[in-house]
């Protein structure tokens, strides 16, 4: 991780409406913006769907983890880069 980042966390609690926790990156210092590299991206996905799943569970029948897949596969799928 870049020096910047202190750590990468689901959050406690959720402060939204939906009730879905989120993710929380810290960083040891102000800053007013940072890059991502790859593991840290990967970190923020795993801790996105494990929030996805504490909310959405595969095992109640919710869509869960792959709601967020398609979405991103979407992304993947676009013909032109943006």
């Amino acid at each position: 991780m870049p020096k910047n980042i202190k750590e990468i966390v689901l959050n406690e609690t959720s402060y939204r409406n939906d009730g879905l926790r989120t993710v929380v990156v810290r960083f040891n210092q102000p800053c007013t913006w940072t890059t991502f590299g790859i593991n840290d991206l990967r970190e923020i996905l795993r801790l996105w769907i494990v929030g996805e799943e504490m909310k959405y569970p595969q095992s109640k029948g919710f869509q869960g983890r792959w709601m967020l897949f398609r979405e991103i596969k979407k992304v993947f799928d676009e013909t032109e880069v943006k």
